[in-house]
């Protein structure tokens, strides 16, 4: 028979619980802005070029261009990615709180 028992109240298992939680609500608010201001930046392409101030290759130039310089970027987002506890079911939970109260 296996026992269970339950963690011990020591400060540092609270902290190695509770840091990961407010780091998860950070991200999660940070990510839910960054969306509203990519989906604010995206309709706000498509009205100048409805309306004619921009040409869509204005556009599709850059966009271009980042995607060419993409495996540059992707060896940095693993690294950033590296200092975020994201295997820990506390980070999880702040993550899904921070996005969806944030």
């Amino acid at each position: 028979m296996v026992s269970f028992l339950p963690p011990d109240l020591s400060t540092t298992f609270l902290v190695s619980a509770i840091l990961p939680l407010i780091i998860g609500f950070i991200v999660g608010v940070i990510l839910k802005s960054a969306i509203k201001i990519g989906i604010a930046l995206v309709i706000l392409v498509v009205i100048l070029i409805a309306l004619g101030v921009i040409s869509p290759n204005d556009v599709l130039q850059p966009l271009l261009s980042l995607v060419k310089s993409g495996s540059a970027l992707a060896d940095y987002a693993q690294r950033v990615a590296g200092y975020l506890p994201y295997s820990s079911l506390t980070f999880l939970i702040g993550l899904a709180i921070g996005y969806l109260k944030g």
